[in-house]
């Protein structure tokens, strides 16, 4: 990928919304193969981490807040509401360029893996307290067009005036079993699954309980 280009995709995922203009992320570009193949182990194994032309570890950033703001309230940093706009933030300026990345005929593949070991993570890429790398994007240009993944119905995640569940389980009961089709015919018959399952499997894992003691070790949370 040409400089241009990806100037184009991190100018336009600076124009995200940020609350308060506070900007509170920051994209690191990862261009040593030794640093992709150690982010591709600590992630699971996911080839792509190596092998996408591109790849950046976003990461949410209050330090610079701090360090520049001069604010008299330190205890500030560590309270759920920045860290949420932290968070909210990093997270919305990642969508954006991959909008602008998709707009340019590449592809992408957002990598939350990396928050199996956030310690290893900050340690690789020498982060300050208060910056905590949350997930990778990973772009390039496709070989195939592999297809879009079936979502939810939009009854289901979309409400008007209040929470309506009156017609859900009618409505996920369909969805699991178009999920049923899909997971059947993406992997020729070896998976037997639906959408349920799949969360069931995922929350049965091993959760991410360093992620908590990481955040509050990093100043996150007093």
């Amino acid at each position: 990928m040409d400089k241009e280009t990806l100037d184009i995709i991190i100018k336009c995922g600076q124009r995200a919304p940020t609350s308060n203009n506070l900007q509170a992320y920051t994209i690191i570009y990862v261009k040593d193969n030794n640093k992709k193949e150690k982010l591709a182990q600590i992630s699971g194994g996911q080839k792509w981490v190596v092998e996408a032309p591109v790849v950046l570890l976003f990461c949410a950033d209050l330090n610079r807040i701090k360090r520049y703001s001069n604010s008299e309230n330190k205890d500030i940093f560590g309270t759920s509401e920045l860290y949420t706009v932290a968070i909210i933030d990093t997270a919305l300026a990642a969508q954006k360029s991959l909008i602008a990345a998709q707009s340019l005929g590449l592809g992408g593949v957002v990598v939350g893996g990396i928050r199996n070991d956030m310690e290893k993570v900050h340690s690789m890429f020498n982060l300050p307290d208060l910056v905590a790398p949350l997930f990778l994007l990973c772009l390039g240009y496709p070989d195939h067009d592999p297809g879009l993944k079936p979502r939810l119905s939009k009854d289901v995640i979309f409400k008007v005036d209040i929470y309506d569940t009156s017609r859900e389980d009618e409505l996920i009961e369909e969805y699991n079993k178009t999920m049923e089709e899909y997971y059947k015919e993406r992997s020729n018959g070896k998976v037997q699954s639906n959408w349920s399952e799949k969360c069931k499997q995922a929350l049965s894992k091993q959760p991410r309980q360093k992620v908590d003691d990481f955040l509050r070790s990093a100043g996150f949370f007093k």
